[in-house]
């Protein structure tokens, strides 16, 4: 995949379901769980501020967090529909490049987080 440049449209007004798992990554880089997460809707999501995810560095449209991002964040644009299944997001710039191997890895990946939230 490669996103354009300056895109961070992914991280505006995010609802980025986090895992246990990534909770305690980010935790390990020494955010408290209360800064970044909100429970809503049964799960911990990323918290947003001023309409994007906490973790964007709005001036620089980069991730402060990037190599320890969320499941959700490193799998995207591939998400789940309840009703089509796995299928990339018409939202995203970049879906045009995700390769068919690329799409198949990050499905596997998805499908790990949502067996784990047990939405799956």
């Amino acid at each position: 995949m490669k996103c354009p440049p300056n895109c961070f449209k992914c991280c505006l007004d995010t609802e980025m379901i986090l895992s246990e798992s990534d909770i305690k990554r980010i935790e390990s880089l020494g955010y408290k769980r209360e800064y970044f997460t909100e429970f809503r809707d049964g799960f911990y999501r990323l918290r947003n501020i001023d309409g994007h995810c906490i973790f964007l560095n709005i001036e620089t449209g980069k991730c402060k967090i990037y190599s320890y991002r969320p499941i959700g964040c490193r799998v995207y644009p591939v998400i789940y529909d309840l009703n089509k299944g796995f299928i990339l997001d018409t939202d995203c710039p970049a879906i045009n490049t995700v390769t068919g191997r690329e799409f198949l890895y990050k499905v596997r990946l998805l499908s790990k987080l949502l067996s784990e939230l047990g939405i799956i």
